[in-house]
């Protein structure tokens, strides 16, 4: 346990990617690492579901040693950063799986370059209530004992164990709208009025069930002079809403796919948010939203908001525009008492 502490940082970074995705196939871990950051299951109550875990070395010249741990997390903030609990006298979540979870090996010795599989099992106790449980199951090494030069790495992968039959269901809208992203010190936030022209679009639910829920569905952009954006995916990334969450959904407005090239092999699987092309002025968005588990019903989630894009070209355009028009009905004004003093003037001359 004591190793915990110093790998606590590669942790959060590979959690952090795995939660916010599903099924994936690549590996996410640290450098000398490969591993896979996500299971999903799902066990019948009384049930019994094997797998095997794939831990690769990708080093070419050390050998890794690792410690296997399975430890609960929870949630640090609304982005899905997972909370390992690494302390030793961590008390047990309410959606844990430690007492499910059966490890053929806690400790392992990968040569360079080379892979080793572990064999997992998960077992449900009859009579436990359905819903989602989940832990991780965390890969440590350091520096071995004596004073020989090591591999050290870190990694974890996120068990989630879905138990069917009927669950509560309950996610409830908190916020809707445009979204700046966090970048560097500048916090994330909801925006009503933008400047600069918004990228993103998000949602934030909070799950008050007993299983974790991914959200799919819609959301409509409509301008005041009649542009419509449609976003068919807000959850691209299969995101969970854990139990006892308030989880922020981010989407991009307009995606575009971008080419990377790693080790000369060219991928275009990332995607990124591009211009959307928004047009100044107002614009309103309504979300139309679905979740549920097989078995249960399958429910909705409504809304609508607004917000208000208005670049600075736009805003001094709109100054200028604004003072023209001042300028002219002051002109008009002007001219009309001048026409008046004029009439006037002539009526007391003719009396004369």
């Amino acid at each position: 346990m004591k190793r915990f502490a110093s790998i606590f940082t590669a942790f959060i970074i590979s959690a952090s990617v795995a939660l916010g995705s599903s099924g994936i196939a690549s590996a996410q871990s640290s450098a000398a690492l490969s591993i896979t950051p996500r299971k999903n299951y799902t066990v019948e109550a009384g049930k019994t579901v094997r797998d095997t875990l794939n831990i690769r070395n990708m080093d070419s010249e050390r050998t890794l040693s690792l410690n296997l741990n399975i430890v609960d997390f929870s949630f640090k903030d609304d982005g899905g950063t997972p909370d390992l609990m690494l302390a030793e006298d961590a008390p047990q979540t309410a959606w844990s799986i430690k007492p499910f979870v059966k490890l053929s090996a806690k400790t392992l010795s990968i040569k360079p370059r080379e892979s080793k599989t572990v064999d997992v099992s998960y077992t449900v106790p009859k009579g436990q209530g359905a819903g989602s449980y989940y832990s991780a199951i965390v890969y440590s090494s350091g520096t071995p004992e004596g004073g020989n030069v090591g591999l050290s790495a870190s990694g974890v992968t996120l068990a989630f164990v879905t138990v069917p039959g009927t669950v509560k269901q309950d996610l409830q809208l908190e916020k809707f709208g445009a979204y700046r992203a966090k970048a560097g010190d500048r916090a994330a936030k909801y925006l009503n009025f933008a400047i600069d022209k918004p990228q993103n679009i998000a949602y934030t639910l909070k799950n008050e069930g007993n299983v974790a829920e991914s959200p799919t569905g819609t959301i409509t952009l409509r301008h005041m002079f009649g542009q419509e954006i449609k976003i068919n995916d807000i959850n691209p990334q299969s995101s969970l809403a854990l139990r006892g969450q308030t989880r922020t959904f981010v989407s991009c407005i307009a995606i575009k796919d971008e080419h990377l090239e790693l080790s000369g092999t060219e991928r275009s699987n990332a995607k990124v948010c591009t211009d959307p092309g928004l047009w100044p002025g107002l614009y309103t968005a309504s979300i139309d939203a679905y979740y549920g588990q097989n078995g249960n019903p399958t429910k909705e989630i409504t809304g609508t908001t607004w917000f208000i894009y208005a670049p600075l070209w736009f805003l001094i355009l709109l100054g200028i525009l604004i003072l023209a028009i001042a300028f002219a009905i002051w002109r008009i004004v002007s001219k009309t008492k001048n026409k008046k003093r004029s009439v006037k003037g002539k009526k007391s001359a003719l009396r004369r």
